[in-house]
């Protein structure tokens, strides 16, 4: 497996590197853009391919410390190469250089971990079975970028670069929310994997589904009400940035509802049904670009930041609905709507905050520290909470 992800790795390279002048043009139209930053972001994301098994073997065999180990090790070489790099006048070559340094680095530490678990042998069936559940996710790959994405493109048929510019901050900002379900993600599936021989495992998934969501719920929290005020500290000498504010909590709940998804849809990979993942992705990118087409003539940036709330609640739906009928989960609904309300009441409370810097800035701080004291007021955490279906 790790030398066919290599190969395919290598042939998308060699196909990006034969069409690398058009793509660029296609990517960035009149833009002046060398085509060496398009073939160093494709060689990045090939050499990668070579870390995908022993990365992922790492996680079924239940080692976090030495997953966590390597990803440090690698976040730190990355920023390292990116200061010494740009320091030294390399600008945005620099930054993608230190990117793929970084991954060949990378990829290379974890070879030890592929050679003591892997052998030299073809199994057309592994394949074949590889194949069906991952070729699937080649579409949803794509169509997640789709909706990640074309918002700025369609964004800046309607507005200046400049509201682009102020929009692709602002988003910056707000998936801050990111930071953790980018965090969750790669242990989610091992420990789901792991339950399905417990006769409890519904049951079980679905009261850490909970915890999770409340835990998801706080980010997104301490983002939407302190994102703007993080952004006004970083950027003292340009208090024009601050108009992206607005745009901050909204994108910070799309995120939620992304964090969302990867906990309800996880019968869909349970069944090992992957040709739904697509399914939900085309559906979700389709309302991107719809809802933006429609949202962002009446209400320029804030409709593309809405048009991704509203994709993103697309993909929570269908992909909820779809992983239901395949492994029904009764997940604790009660607890869901008491995280769900103390996020939003005190995202409520920070229209409140004083207008000085400091004071409100201690105001908002006190609103995200209230929200555990929230939860545990309410009820969160006692007892059994009514079940969804």
């Amino acid at each position: 497996m790790a030398l066919f992800a290599a190969g395919v790795g290598a042939g998308m390279l060699g196909l990006v590197a034969a069409g690398a002048r058009p793509l660029t043009a296609w990517l960035f139209g009149a833009t002046p853009v060398p085509s060496s930053w398009v073939l160093l972001v494709a060689a990045d994301v090939a050499v990668g391919t070579l870390a995908f098994v022993p990365l992922n073997l790492l996680r079924i065999q239940g080692r976090p410390g030495a997953f966590s180990t390597y990803s440090a090790a690698r976040h730190t070489v990355n920023i390292l190469l990116k200061v010494v790099l740009v320091a030294r006048g390399w600008g945005v070559a620099g930054i993608l250089w230190s990117d793929l340094g970084a991954t060949t680095v990378f990829s290379l530490a974890l070879l030890p971990v592929l050679a003591r678990h892997a052998s030299a042998r073809f199994s057309p069936a592994m394949l074949a079975e590889a194949l069906r559940f991952g070729a699937p996710k080649v579409p949803h790959g794509l169509l997640l970028q789709v909706q990640n994405l074309a918002d700025r493109k369609i964004l800046d048929l309607f507005v200046t670069r400049g509201e682009v510019g102020l929009y692709q901050m602002g988003y910056n900002f707000g998936q801050g929310v990111k930071f953790a379900t980018s965090a969750f993600e790669p242990a989610w599936a091992p420990f789901v994997y792991g339950q399905l021989g417990s006769p409890a495992v519904k049951a079980t998934l679905a009261h850490v589904a909970a915890h999770v969501f409340a835990a998801f719920a706080g980010v997104t929290l301490a983002v939407a009400v302190l994102g703007g005020d993080v952004l006004a500290l970083l950027t003292p000498a340009n208090p024009a940035f601050r108009a992206a504010a607005p745009v901050i909590p909204v994108v910070a709940l799309a995120y939620l509802l992304h964090g969302v998804f990867l906990l309800t849809s996880i019968g869909i990979g349970i069944e090992k049904k992957a040709r739904y993942y697509p399914v939900v992705t085309g559906a979700a990118a389709a309302t991107n670009v719809a809802a933006n087409f429609l949202l962002i003539p009446p209400l320029g940036m804030m409709g593309a930041a809405w048009a991704t709330v509203l994709s993103y609640a697309v993909m929570v739906s269908l992909g909820w609905m779809l992983s239901q009928r395949l492994f029904p989960i009764p997940f604790e609904a009660g607890r869901w709507l008491r995280a769900s309300a103390a996020a939003a009441a005190l995202y409520a409370l920070s229209a409140l905050a004083p207008s000085s810097y400091a004071p409100r800035v201690g105001f908002e701080l006190a609103l995200v520290a209230a929200y555990p004291l929230v939860l545990v007021a309410t009820g969160f955490l006692r007892g059994p909470v009514t079940a969804q279906p």
